[in-house]
């Protein structure tokens, strides 16, 4: 599905049509290698227990999603969301559910929602590149979180002296499951971790 600068904010499907799952070739694969074990964790930030809404996992500026340099975030490739250009080094989970898929990496985990959204958060871009340094996981594949709940850290200033992009970003990989999935922010706005970013409705 191709995702332009309109359905980057909303995504919707004839309610006639059954939810369909939407497989991303390659991101199960790539996000299934188990982490370490989880490490002391920083406090939780304030967040809204909404099983509908996503939210910020870090505070910073929010970069649609088609201005996001990296193909395969900006073609919609791998879902309907939004970056954030991070302020500080730790990011929290955007919803409660459970991990269903993490990367030895640590830069990335897949969480199912609540509501069946599949939520792909992404520090960093080519942040693979870095081979885990920098990176801490707080949490691993089979474990429950809560939205708020922090579930990695990371060192932005590695990143910017290997020369890589640290945007987070923060992406709905089965978007046709539901009948609208609307970005609620603006971009180039501020926003803080744990506010709502977007709305997952079936």
């Amino acid at each position: 599905m191709d995702y332009n600068t309109t359905a980057n904010r909303t995504h919707r499907r004839p309610r006639r049509h059954a939810a369909g799952k939407v497989t991303h070739v390659g991101l199960l694969d790539k996000l299934s290698r188990t982490l370490p074990g989880a490490r002391r964790a920083p406090e939780a930030v304030p967040a809204p227990q909404d099983p509908e809404a996503i939210l910020a996992p870090v505070t910073g500026q929010v970069v649609a999603l088609d201005a996001v340099p990296d193909p395969a975030f900006s073609q919609g490739m791998l879902g309907c969301g939004l970056g954030i250009r991070a302020q500080e080094d730790v990011a929290f989970s955007p919803v409660s559910g459970t991990v269903v898929a993490d990367v030895k990496t640590k830069h990335a985990l897949l969480i199912q929602s609540e509501n069946g959204a599949e939520v792909l958060l992404h520090v960093g871009l080519d942040s693979v590149r870095l081979r885990g340094a920098g990176f801490r996981a707080f949490v691993r594949k089979g474990d429950r979180v809560r939205a708020g709940q922090p579930v990695m850290s990371f060192d932005r200033a590695l990143m910017s002296e290997r020369g890589l992009d640290d945007t987070v970003v923060v992406t709905v990989t089965n978007a046709d499951a539901f009948a609208s999935v609307r970005v609620v922010c603006d971009s180039d706005v501020e926003v803080s971790a744990g506010s709502e970013l977007i709305r997952c409705e079936r």
